[in-house]
């Protein structure tokens, strides 16, 4: 056995709504979800409260929770495996995010509104105009180059969004419009708009804007897609940059090419910059007819140290992912904007679907069909399908206290975390994906590795800066020095004095500075590389610190007060410098740390083991000592955690991730033939699945509870045993290795100490019974193991009471006094035993239950 961790946490839910808008609440491991969200003023809907109706059914979409107990009726084993739940009996285990059948009807904020008058209306070619704006209140819209803003049509009750033409610092404003036969905003311009009208616009919006960095830039725009990259450019001659850039410029006919003398005129202006343009109608007069594909030549990629910035249809963006990636380049950095467009005679189906962002002349009119991967990152879904209403009155993330708080304390008054310009609302969906279906997202190399997910932080935060500098409230900036000092307690001198606590504070600290943009795009953007996740996960075990981690916090509140730009951009620059150096400097910690003691080299060499229970504690190192000594290991857990232990195995003879549940026949024989399915054979099979749920008197025990501990830490291993021995038979050799456990010996778990008693009988009669196939069946059985706080909980449930609480520690002192040694034992020292005895160093061994417990038998 090992220890298990029964701290107590509080968790976040995140309650996403039909409308788009996602409320927060947190949960205590011991509350319904439910009681939470009434407890906080979030009305859910509900009817029993006892899982008996099944009116608050849930998707969870993310994270880990008990679902208690229900009737079938309110919610079938289907949906329960489709990742279904109800709210009223489940209790999170971790952070969730759950998907919530009804409407938010809570505090309505709109988004920030301006009103522009038409100065320009300049038709650039016979598809294409330029519409330029002024607004009176012009230095109140703060925008980065690449984003938009939702303009009202005149006379309708339509939307139209589009993208700035403009630089940020340029007073008036411009957009280029395609214009198609019966769009909406086509109709208006070359109809009824005249210089002086007035026009209605929301925003910005869009986390589609250029980085502050030095790396080279590839741009890619299509039809009216131009316009931000316009935007881009003409920054880069304001800041006198020498940025190495190339734009490739395509359209459909000669008709759609617009802006040719303005980029040349800024190819004359940027020393760093150059450009081509493609025409797909063959019948054009451009140099170049074809895609913006054929335009890109191996000196536009650097080797991939370059940053892709991509304005088109879904069609153009995948066809420039693919084609980089089919010459073994994968770019530093791929940013995108996807639009596209309806048929002829398309009807909107939402006033938020008409996000006719600049269109590229492929469709007759300007209405926007939803991309088909809008729901996705990577050609992986992240949002399941759903009818949704449009969003229109929305709600600030702000709720119960989840930008306010840290660690469940309040910091801030309820009004202090308003948005400089919109209010922060955060849609249904996870992916960087609009409501209008206007995909605008970012990918890197390695999106899990600490540099890689730092360094987008950094950038997304260098374009943070920008919108709300010198435009906080004293209210604001009280409240960000605020979350900035609640991070230094928790790092003294180069030593972290609360890791987590770190964490979880350092979190609520750059989380506030998105949630002061009022950008919905910048703050799904920052949500979905995941930073907290992944500092919490590398960080769990850390001591060391970057000493100004902390202080840098602070530093860039001070920047902010006194308006100085220069000093917050470096000083974001360097905090993510420090961030990557904490982190790699924890990763190396942990690397060392689980790093097997001992090591007899290539005594696996040409050996295919399967080991189970491998995500975490002694399953997982068993597999690094087994990949470490030149063996090929297939791990399974039920949990997604093995992929993790995959990935640090990856550099060995082989290692092969199954997730499969080893409480059914069924995931066993899956698991079996996966592994020969891959590798041809498996060689030796490590039964390490099981462990203690309950610790009380036997009489305390229900039956469910018993029948757990049975099906957990017996039939796993029964179920693996008989899948696997057939093709060992064949082949006519194979050792199984089963771990016991020395409580068959112990108080306070007697269904537990029985179901291990049950490996010992397995052992034991295998062993009698395959000798003449020329198979080995041996077991060992731990003792008290000292291992990492387990990341995926078995189950037991959290000791509420003085007397739970003294029966957990009995078992504990029973289980140190039962051994002469009198201490727990290592990972190390579990390993050493389970791969000596599945090695052909212990080929006379069968049959054998060996202890491991510092000397108590059993």
């Amino acid at each position: 056995m090992s220890v298990t961790d029964t701290s107590t946490a509080t968790h976040q839910v995140a309650l996403s709504f039909e409308d788009g808008v996602t409320r927060f609440i947190t949960c205590r491991p011991d509350q319904t979800v439910a009681d939470a969200s009434y407890r906080q003023r979030i009305n859910i809907p509900l009817d029993c409260r006892d899982g008996a109706c099944g009116t608050c059914k849930a998707l969870c979409e993310s994270g880990e929770y008990d679902g208690g107990t229900y009737i079938d009726d309110a919610l079938s084993d289907d949906e329960a495996a489709q990742g279904y739940a109800l709210p009223c009996s489940m209790r999170p285990k971790s952070d969730l995010v759950l998907q919530i059948a009804s409407t938010s009807e809570v505090a309505k904020t709109k988004a920030a509104t301006y009103t522009g008058t038409v100065t320009g209306l300049d038709r650039l070619s016979t598809s294409t105009m330029e519409l330029r704006l002024e607004v009176p209140n012009r230095e109140e819209l703060a925008f980065l180059p690449g984003q938009y803003v939702n303009i009202d049509v005149p006379g309708t009750d339509v939307k139209r969004s589009y993208s700035f033409s403009n630089a940020p610092h340029e007073p008036e404003l411009s957009f280029l419009v395609k214009l198609s036969p019966g769009g909406a905003m086509s109709d208006y311009l070359t109809e009824r708009a005249a210089v002086g009208d007035e026009l209605t616009l929301t925003g910005p919006h869009g986390s589609f804007f250029l980085r502050e960095t030095e790396r080279p830039v590839l741009m890619l725009a299509g039809g009216t897609g131009l316009a931000p990259i316009l935007s881009m450019l003409r920054k880069l001659r304001a800041d006198r940059s020498d940025r190495i850039a190339h734009l490739i410029y395509g359209v459909s006919t000669d008709d759609d090419l617009v802006s040719l003398e303005e980029l040349a005129t800024l190819a004359d202006a940027l020393p760093g910059f150059t450009w081509d343009h493609c025409v797909s109608d063959q019948a054009s007069s451009a140099q170049h007819k074809g895609h913006v594909t054929d335009l890109i030549a191996a000196e536009h990629l650097h080797e991939g140290d370059v940053a892709l910035y991509l304005c088109g249809p879904p069609a153009m963006v995948e066809s420039v992912r693919k084609g980089v990636a089919d010459v073994g380049i994968e770019p530093t950095g791929f940013y995108y904007e996807k639009f596209a467009l309806a048929a002829a005679g398309a009807a909107p189906t939402t006033a938020s679907e008409a996000g006719a962002v600049p269109e590229t002349g492929l469709a007759a009119v300007e209405e926007l069909l939803f991309a088909a991967d809008a729901r996705g990152i990577a050609g992986q879904d992240i949002v399941p399908a759903a009818d949704v209403s449009p969003v229109g009155d929305a709600t600030p993330v702000d709720d119960a206290g989840a930008i306010r708080s840290v660690g469940g304390q309040v910091f801030l008054p309820a009004d202090s975390a308003t948005a400089v310009s919109d209010p922060v609302i955060v849609p249904a969906a996870v992916a960087p994906v609009a409501a209008d279906g206007y995909q605008i997202g970012e990918e890197h190399p390695d999106i899990n590795s600490s540099d890689a997910i730092f360094e987008a932080r950094e950038a997304l935060e260098l374009g943070a800066l920008e919108l709300v500098i010198g435009r906080l409230s004293s209210g604001q900036l009280t409240g960000y020095r605020l979350l900035a000092e609640s991070t230094l307690p928790y790092v003294d001198g180069e030593r972290f004095v609360d890791a987590a606590a770190y964490t979880d504070t350092n979190a609520a600290f750059h989380d506030y500075l998105f949630a002061l943009t009022g950008n919905e795009h910048l703050l799904k953007a920052y949500q979905a590389l995941g930073v907290k996740g992944r500092m919490s996960e590398v960080l769990a075990n850390a001591t060391w610190c970057n000493p100004r981690c902390a202080t840098d916090h602070v530093e860039l509140v001070d920047a902010f007060e006194a308006g100085d730009r220069a000093t917050a951009q470096r000083l974001i620059i360097e905090h993510a410098s420090r961030s990557k150096e904490t982190m790699r400097r924890a990763m190396g910690e942990t690397a060392s740390a689980t790093r097997p003691r001992f090591v007899t080299p290539g005594r696996f060499a040409d050996k295919v083991v399967v080991v189970t229970g491998a995500a975490q504690g002694i399953g997982a190192q068993v597999a690094r000592r087994v990949s470490v000594e030149g063996g090929t290991v297939v791990v399974a857990d039920r949990s997604e955690l093995v992929q993790e232990i995959a990935g640090e195995l990856a550099g060995g003879a082989g290692c092969l991730p199954v997730q499969c549940d080893l409480e059914s026949y069924t995931g066993a024989t899956e698991l079996l033939e996966r592994a020969i399915a891959e590798f041809g054979r498996v060689d030796v099979l490590v039964n390490n699945v099981g462990g203690a749920i309950n610790f009380k008197p036997f009489t305390e025990f229900t039956d469910d509870e018993i029948r757990a501990e049975v099906e957990r830490s017996l039939m796993t291993t029964l179920f693996a045993c008989r899948a696997a021995l057939p093709s060992m038979v064949e082949r006519g050799h194979g050792v199984i290795v089963n771990v016991s456990s020395a409580a068959t010996r112990g108080i306070h778990r007697i269904p537990y100490s029985a179901a291990k008693g049950g490996i010992n009988a397995i052992t034991q009669s295998l062993a009698l019974e395959y000798a003449e196939h020329g198979i080995r069946v041996v077991a060992t059985a731990p003792g008290g193991t000292d291992a990492p706080p387990r990341r995926i909980s078995r189950g037991t449930p959290e000791a509420r009471t003085e007397q739970e609480k003294k029966w957990f520690q009995a078992h504990i002192d029973q289980t140190l006094a039962s051994s002469p040694m009198h201490r727990y034992g290592t990972l190390d020292e579990q390993a050493a035993a389970i791969t000596f005895l599945a090695s052909e160093e212990a080929s006379y061994i069968t049959g054998t239950v060996l202890p491991v417990a510092g000397g108590d038998p059993g």
